[in-house]
């Protein structure tokens, strides 16, 4: 009796344990931009969800946004060390750790076409490029995808439309795009983005260049009077998403795809999230009396002439700083972008079809 009872107890035993879910492992995540913003509210947070549901649970989510673990120098550290498991990474604020992806990044007058550029940096850093992904390993760091900014646009206190009414203004601009208005004959300002609004109030400067998201997130539609539509270049260099590496060579092969399968539209929500704030504020700007238009011949030749030079001018940058392979790089990046462009072309505003070419092109691809 005695053994029957032991044995039913066993029986019932085994029965549990294998019906029993595997343990739920709560993954977090760090970014220094705040819990509100579009990258937050229409790509991680959707995406952090389609993963736990993927999962059947068995990832869950943990986001601290608005720097809550660390500011834009500490979190490629932060994952590196397993402070955290994953965060945002923007290239530029670590450019001694992440020095090909920052070489890319430097790219950013010639990037006229966000959603052809944003694509090409993934391809490129997650297929094509072995020093890349050495820069990542080096950091403990498992890069999985990037995405860009919506593209920069010239925000002016009066009508600027040419090189005549950009001559001798005042635009807040930095890094490459400071470098932009001064050869166009205006004068870059250094200025934080905190202090703009204070800048154009006051006519210590009387453009910006920025998203045109800043016209609301900063009010300086108060002082805008003239938005010109020409992009002239975005940030591409956003890692959005990565993993500490020994966190993700720990996760079960089923969790890695889910994560892999979630990429492309996370990336395709977060450039549409993008353009949709870009509309809404320049309609808001609008309302408050700026005018929208296009640049004049002078100024668009002009830039169009001054955008080619950037390939040369980042590679001469990335061997200056030690890059030995950095007209390799620049090369294999800028012919990606070409193949993109036509890609981008074929899709259109049709953002399902954008993520699915991510998704053939680039992350159907990826080893995990």
């Amino acid at each position: 009796m005695n053994i029957t009872r032991t044995a039913l107890a066993l029986t019932t035993a085994v029965a549990t344990t294998i019906a029993a879910p595997a343990m739920a492992r709560e993954l977090t995540y760090g970014h220094y931009i705040s819990t509100t913003h579009p990258v937050n509210t229409e790509g991680m947070t959707p995406y952090f969800d389609k993963i736990t549901a993927d999962t059947d649970g068995s990832i869950t989510w943990t986001a601290f946004f608005g720097g809550a673990m660390g500011g834009p120098k500490e979190l490629l550290g932060a994952v590196g060390d397993n402070v955290l498991d994953a965060a945002g990474v923007v290239d530029v604020y670590v450019k001694s750790d992440l020095p090909h992806s920052a070489l890319l990044s430097s790219l950013f007058v010639a990037a006229d076409d966000v959603l052809a550029f944003a694509a090409a940096m993934n391809e490129y850093q997650l297929l094509h490029c072995p020093a890349c992904l050495d820069d990542y390993q080096r950091n403990g760091v498992k890069p999985l995808a990037w995405y860009s900014t919506s593209p920069y646009v010239l925000m002016c206190t009066s009508k600027v439309t040419s090189l005549d009414d950009l001559a001798g203004k005042k635009a807040r601009a930095t890094s490459r795009m400071g470098v932009l208005m001064n050869t166009l004959g205006g004068t870059a300002v250094s200025i934080t983005s905190a202090e703009m609004y204070e800048a154009m109030q006051r006519g210590q400067a009387d453009c910006s260049v920025g998203s045109a998201a800043w016209l609301t997130a900063y009010n300086i539609k108060d002082f805008v009077k003239s938005i010109v539509s020409d992009p002239l270049g975005a940030y591409i260099g956003s890692m959005v998403m990565n993993l500490n590496q020994d966190v993700w060579d720990d996760l079960e092969p089923n969790e890695r795809q889910a994560i892999i399968d979630g990429l492309p539209d996370l990336i395709a929500n977060i450039q549409w999230a993008y353009a949709a704030e870009d509309a809404a504020a320049i309609a808001a700007a609008e309302e408050a009396g700026a005018v929208v238009y296009p640049a004049d011949k002078d100024l668009a030749d002009k830039i169009a002439e001054i955008r080619p030079t950037e390939y040369a001018a980042a590679a001469e940058q990335g061997k200056a700083d030690g890059i030995e392979n950095a007209e390799e790089v620049v090369q294999g990046y800028k012919d990606l972008v070409e193949k993109w462009r036509g890609i981008v072309a074929e899709v259109g505003d049709d953002k399902a079809a954008y993520a699915e070419a991510l998704r053939t092109e680039i992350f159907s691809k990826i080893e995990h």
